[in-house]
């Protein structure tokens, strides 16, 4: 059997303008960071200590976006201590370590919520 060639004249002419690409990249992070956060947050209420809801209340997410780091806080004065007493009664609801356990149990959310911004940066 003989061979024979074939002669085709493919041109791929692609452009990748590597700062905008990043600029791309960096916003839907920062825009995955906001929406992991947001859901870390909502999936933190049910657990955190409730008297009369001023901590509960009080939650809410940053990004800083030239570190990419999400923060989620509560900035009652008291939200440390309830946060860190393991011996604390939360009779009404909530429990110690609110945030720390829910950040461990939705952390491969976060990184799927974070992980689909950056597939839409890039186009996928």
């Amino acid at each position: 059997m003989t061979q024979r060639a074939i002669d085709v004249d493919v041109s791929l002419d692609l452009h990748v303008n590597p700062d905008e690409l990043e600029k791309r990249t960096r916003a839907m992070i920062v825009q995955g960071l906001r929406q992991a956060s947001e859901h870390v947050l909502t999936m933190t209420q049910p657990k955190v200590p409730w008297q009369v809801g001023d901590l509960e209340r009080s939650g809410s997410t940053a990004v800083d976006e030239s570190a990419l780091e999400g923060v989620i806080s509560f900035d009652q004065p008291y939200a440390v201590a309830q946060h860190e007493q393991l011996d604390w009664a939360h009779p009404v609801k909530g429990e110690a370590k609110y945030l720390e356990t829910t950040l461990y149990e939705e952390a491969q959310v976060a990184r799927e919520i974070i992980a689909k911004a950056v597939r839409k940066a890039l186009g996928g």
